[in-house]
C-alpha cells in the first residue's frame, strides 16, 4: 500500500502487508531508520528518515541533498536514498557531517518533512474513510521502479497531488521482484531487453 497523505508514499511492499498490519507505520519506518542510521555520523542521522518517505523527492533540493553526498555512487545506486546511506564511505560522512551548509539543508529538509506529517487530514466530502486508489503501476520515482510508461507516471502524480492535499487517499499496487523490463537498442537498430532484480530492503520503503 502507498500512503497518499502527507507521511508520503512510502509503505509500498505488498509483500510485507502483514508486518504492516502488525506494526503501526510510523514505528516501522523508526526502526528501519535506525537500521540505516546506526553506520552514520550522528550528524547525518536524520537522512536515514528522510530517506524512507518519498516526501523528499517532491522538495526541489531534496534528491540533490542526496547527490551531494557522492554524485557517482548517485548514479551508480540508480538514484536510491537507501543505497546511498547504506554504501556511504566514512571519509565522505564524516566531510558532510562538518560542513555546516550540508547540516542546514538536512534540517530544513526534515522540519519540512515532519511539518507535513503532523498535518490532520482533509475529510473528503460524502466519504466516511479513506479512499483506496488500485493501480498496477505506480510511478513515484526511479528509484522505485514499478512502473513503464504513462499510465504509472499518472499514478503518481494523483499520489503526490493527494499528499499534499492532505487527503486520506491509499495506492494499493504490486511490488514486481524484477520490474519492467529495461531496453537498449543496437546500432542495427534491434531492440534488447533486460530485467533488473528488485530488493525489497534496499527499496527507500517500509
Amino acid at each position: 500500500a502507498a500512503s497518499g497523505r502527507g507521511s508520503g508514499p512510502a509503505r509500498v511492499s505488498a509483500t510485507r502487508i502483514v508486518d504492516i498490519a502488525a506494526m503501526p507505520g510510523a514505528e516501522e519506518a523508526d526502526e528501519r531508520a535506525a537500521e540505516l542510521a546506526w553506520r552514520l555520523p550522528t550528524e547525518l542521522a536524520p537522512l536515514a528518515r528522510i530517506a524512507l518517505d518519498y516526501r523528499w523527492s517532491w522538495d526541489p533540493d531534496g534528491a540533490e541533498l542526496f547527490r551531494a553526498l557522492d554524485p557517482h555512487a548517485w548514479e551508480l545506486h540508480a538514484r536510491n536514498p537507501v543505497r546511498q546511506l547504506a554504501d556511504l564511505t566514512p571519509h565522505l560522512a564524516e566531510m558532510a557531517a562538518s560542513h555546516p551548509p550540508t547540516l542546514e539543508r538536512i534540517a530544513r529538509l526534515q522540519r519540512v518533512l515532519e511539518e507535513d506529517r503532523a498535518r490532520p487530514e482533509r475529510p473528503i466530502e460524502g466519504l466516511g474513510g479513506p479512499v483506496v486508489f488500485v493501480c498496477a503501476q505506480f510511478g513515484v520515482h526511479p528509484s522505485l521502479p514499478i512502473y513503464s510508461g504513462g499510465l504509472g507516471a499518472l499514478a503518481g502524480d494523483i499520489l503526490k497531488a493527494a499528499s499534499d492535499l492532505a487527503l486520506p487517499v491509499v495506492g494499493v499496487g504490486l511490488l514486481y521482484r524484477k520490474g519492467y523490463f529495461q531496453q537498449r537498442v543496437d546500432r542495427t537498430g534491434m531492440q534488447h531487453e533486460y530485467w533488473t532484480q528488485i530488493m525489497p530492503e534496499r527499496l527507500p520503503t517500509v
